[in-house]
């Protein structure tokens, strides 16, 4: 439940996605030695080839750019190394060039109004939190309150994955809105995987930023995220992780992220800065209940 008057965000209650569709979620994950987070997007299928056609035409620029073939791998994290981390090897990156590439990703996100954007966090080292379960349950919530249905598809091909993703699925009820068993994808293979792996890697900066951890001198820390949340002007792009009273989608906790702490006074958590790494195995040790 929502507070009586939540104050992060002063457009409540947020309007919502598209009513009596099917929407394609891609889920992929970030985090750290201090944080999970796993992050859905969900694109309505009327929309779905627009949002792949504009990200190729994102990929296009990027490789006139910066010199990053449209069929190599983008991945938010090598952008700040340089490195190729098994996914490619990509080209020196210049100062700067890592921000405009992620300025121009979270763009052209932004620039499909129909995207919606539901994440989950706890507070325990990337990949402990058991967060795919409580991801599927949100979506849906989503999907209940919209009257509409999904399918989900995730980064990983790991049998393992395969055998948990599909035990959470065929739990759920009869009523179900998340249809099929979900899909394992290689992120190598599917550019709105790699769309949802810049979300989700932006939400962890935007929380590391919020806990006060590490520098905030940054587009990814202070502003990617945050652009994709509601304003005054706009409903925004993240799906809030609440619901009020009467039904309606609130900000309950901070950046609309499920999990995130919701008393706003609270101080923030303090913790030592450990970079996220994930080497080459995606998502496939991180989704195993437990």
């Amino acid at each position: 439940m929502c507070p009586p008057f939540p104050d992060t965000n002063p457009n409540n209650p947020v309007p919502g996605g598209l009513l009596g569709t099917t929407y394609l979620v891609y889920v992929d994950d970030s985090g750290d030695e201090s944080q999970d987070l796993l992050t859905a997007l969900a694109i309505p299928a009327t929309v779905w080839a627009d949002t792949l056609q504009a990200w190729k035409k994102f990929r296009s620029w990027v490789a006139r750019q910066f010199g990053i073939h449209a069929d190599t791998e983008l991945h938010a994290l090598d952008l700040g190394t340089n490195s190729n981390a098994g996914r490619g090897q990509l080209p020196s990156l210049e100062p700067g060039d890592r921000s405009k590439i992620t300025r121009a990703a979270l763009s052209t996100i932004r620039s499909i109004a129909e995207l919606r954007i539901l994440t989950e966090f706890a507070p325990v080292p990337e990949g402990s939190g058991g967060l795919y379960p409580r991801l599927v349950a949100f979506v849906e919530e989503f999907c209940k309150f919209h009257d509409s249905h999904a399918i989900i598809w995730y980064d990983g091909t790991a049998e393992s994955l395969a055998r948990s993703t599909r035990a959470t699925h065929r739990s759920l009820p009869y009523s179900r809105r998340v249809l099929e068993d979900p899909m394992g994808y290689d992120s190598s293979e599917s550019h709105l995987i790699q769309m949802s792996d810049f979300i989700a890697h932006s939400a962890h900066h935007a929380v590391l930023n919020d806990r006060g951890i590490g520098s905030a001198d940054s587009y990814l820390r202070k502003h990617a995220y945050l652009k994709l949340l509601p304003t005054v002007d706009t409903p925004g792009h993240v799906w809030p992780g609440g619901i009020d009273a009467v039904g309606f989608p609130c900000f309950a906790q901070r950046l609309g992220i499920r999990g995130y702490p919701q008393k706003h006074d609270e101080p923030p958590m303090k913790g030592a800065l450990v970079s996220h790494s994930r080497g080459s195995d995606h998502l496939g040790e991180h989704f195993v209940l437990r």
